[in-house]
C-alpha cells in the first residue's frame, strides 16, 4: 500500500526507537569532488564527531572538510534517527525534516521543502521505485532505488540514486540543489567514494584510487589539451559538433552542472551530441581516455 511520510510536531515528541543506528560516532563519508570548469578532483568528507542535544533530541554532529557551495547546506549538520527515519536539522525553515525512510515499501514517497535562489519555497518528492539488498563487508543491506522529483515553477527537476541503509544516498547524504544550473556553477560530486564505521569497517566503490585521491590540472597542460577540443555552435539550441585532436578512441560526457552524468559516449576524432529534448540551461561537455580528463568545456543551452 502507498504511504505518503509526513513529518509534524506530534510525531516528533513520539516515543523514541532507534531501530535505524545512522550516522555512529566516527563514522566517515568520502564524496567525490569535480569542478565546473577544470579538470581537478577533490574530496568532500563528512565525520559524524558526537552527540549532542538540538531541540530536545540527541543528536549526531557531522562535520565536513568542506561543502557544495550550490547545495545551500551548512558546514555543520545535525542527524537523529527514530525507528528506521533519518532526520536532519533545517536551519532555513528551523525545524526537523525527514532524510531518508529506511522502512519505506515500494511506491512510498516523502517531501523536503527547500527555497530557491529566489527564496521561493519548493519541495523534493522523494519515490521509492525499487528495493534490493547489498551485500557491503558481510553485512546484508537494504538498498532503496529512488527518483527525486524537484517541484520548481521555472526549471522542474527529475533524477535517480540509491539510498542504502547505514551509509545514505549514494551520490551525496543531502542529494539535492535547491538553485538552478544557471544560479550555480560551482564544485559538484559524482558519487560516494567511500564509508566507514566501527561495526561495517572501511567501504569503498572503487570510483577512484582511494577514499582521499586528489587531483589537480596543471595550467599548462590544461591549456594544451583544451586547445585540442573544439565544441560549436555555443551557446547551442540543440545540436552541438565535438572535435578533439586525437588518434585514440576517447569518451564524451554531457553532465549538468552538479555532476549529474545525462549522456556518454564513445567516439574518435569528432562526433556530436544532441541537447534538443533538454531544459535550457548550463551543460558541461567532459572528454576522456580511460577514465582520465583530457578536456572539460561549458556549454549553453538556450
Amino acid at each position: 500500500m502507498k504511504k505518503f511520510y509526513i513529518i509534524s510536531i506530534l510525531f516528533l515528541v513520539t516515543l523514541k526507537l532507534f531501530a535505524q543506528n545512522f550516522a555512529p560516532v566516527g563514522a566517515e563519508w568520502y564524496f567525490n569532488e569535480k569542478f565546473a570548469f577544470s579538470g581537478n578532483i577533490d574530496y568532500i568528507k563528512f565525520t559524524s564527531e558526537k552527540d549532542t542535544l538540538i531541540n530536545g533530541e540527541i543528536c549526531k554532529k557531522i562535520i565536513k572538510r568542506h561543502k557544495l557551495k550550490c547545495n545551500d547546506r551548512p558546514d555543520i549538520e545535525f542527524l537523529f534517527s527514530r525507528n528506521d527515519t533519518v532526520f536532519f536539522l533545517d536551519t532555513i525553515f528551523n525545524e526537523f525534516q525527514i532524510l531518508y525512510v529506511l522502512s519505506a515499501q515500494v511506491s512510498d514517497s516523502w517531501i523536503i521543502k527547500v527555497k530557491d535562489e529566489e527564496q521561493d519555497v519548493d519541495t523534493i518528492l522523494i519515490t521509492v521505485d525499487s528495493i534490493l539488498t547489498e551485500k557491503i563487508n558481510g553485512f546484508d543491506l537494504k538498498a532503496l532505488h529512488v527518483t527525486y522529483n524537484k517541484s520548481d515553477e521555472n526549471t522542474p527537476e527529475t533524477y535517480t540514486s540509491t539510498i542504502i541503509e547505514k551509509i545514505g544516498d549514494i551520490h551525496y547524504m543531502f542529494n539535492w540543489y535547491p538553485w538552478s544550473m544557471i544560479a550555480c556553477d560551482e564544485n559538484m560530486t559524482d558519487g560516494l567514494r567511500c564509508y566507514q564505521d566501527s561495526e561495517i569497517g572501511l567501504y569503498s566503490t572503487g570510483i577512484v584510487d582511494s577514499c582521499d585521491y586528489y587531483y589537480e590540472e596543471t595550467s599548462i597542460k590544461k591549456n594544451d589539451l583544451q586547445n585540442n577540443f573544439t565544441l560549436f555552435p555555443n551557446p547551442t539550441t540543440g545540436q552541438i559538433q565535438i572535435i578533439f585532436d586525437s588518434k585514440k578512441i576517447l569518451t564524451v560526457e554531457l553532465s549538468d552542472l552538479m555532476g549529474r552524468l545525462i549522456q556518454s559516449r564513445c567516439f574518435f576524432s569528432n562526433t556530436q551530441l544532441d541537447l534538443t529534448k533538454f531544459q535550457k540551461g548550463l551543460y558541461i561537455v567532459t572528454i576522456k581516455l580511460n577514465d582520465k580528463i583530457l578536456g572539460t568545456k561549458k556549454i549553453i543551452k538556450y
